[in-house]
């Protein structure tokens, strides 16, 4: 077992992190000089809010924590962890496919929960269009996470902050 660099794991992850944030600010300015303020604006936000809900939960979130160790333990004991991981993505795609065909099909339930002020706006359906065309970020973007989980090497430097990096920026 590798010795543990501490001050070069934090360097790594901080300014992995802070790049995320600076390219997730461009990303903001430039959709809002794009969009503008106004309805659409609201919609769209409040559309992209649903997936990343869900995106916590599944790419970053508990599924994520769970993965990582088990997957770890698993390639150190040299106990078929590619199968492992295999199984994984099935599983976790088969979910994500349901949850997203059944966000589909509910949409406007899921808008009237989070955003129940645009119920009788203009804004209720436009939010209901776009939340059925980002949502199904939700499945990509969490097997993204499950293969760039797989890819972390035991005691190493994590993939997650570059890939937080590159899907902040899309």
């Amino acid at each position: 077992m590798r010795p543990v660099r501490l001050l070069s794991g934090i360097l790594t992850v901080s300014g992995w992190t802070l790049m995320s944030r600076i390219l997730g600010f461009v990303r903001d300015v430039m959709i809002a000089g794009l969009i503008g303020p106004g309805p659409l604006m609201d919609a769209f936000v409040a559309a992209f809010r649903l997936p990343n809900m869900f995106r916590r939960f599944f790419a970053e979130g508990a599924f994520n924590a769970a993965f990582v160790p088990m997957f770890s333990k698993r390639l150190e004991a040299d106990e078929n962890p590619l199968g492992f991981a295999g199984l994984a993505l099935s599983g976790l795609g088969l979910v994500l496919l349901v949850l997203t065909g059944l966000a589909m099909v509910f949409m406007p339930a899921l808008v009237w929960a989070t955003a129940e002020g645009f119920a009788g706006d203009a804004r209720f359906g436009l939010t209901v269009d776009y939340g059925r065309v980002v949502f199904p970020y939700i499945f990509f973007i969490s097997l993204a996470a499950l293969l760039s989980a797989r890819s972390t090497p035991p005691g190493g430097s994590p993939p997650p902050p570059r890939r937080r990096c590159c899907s902040t920026s899309c």
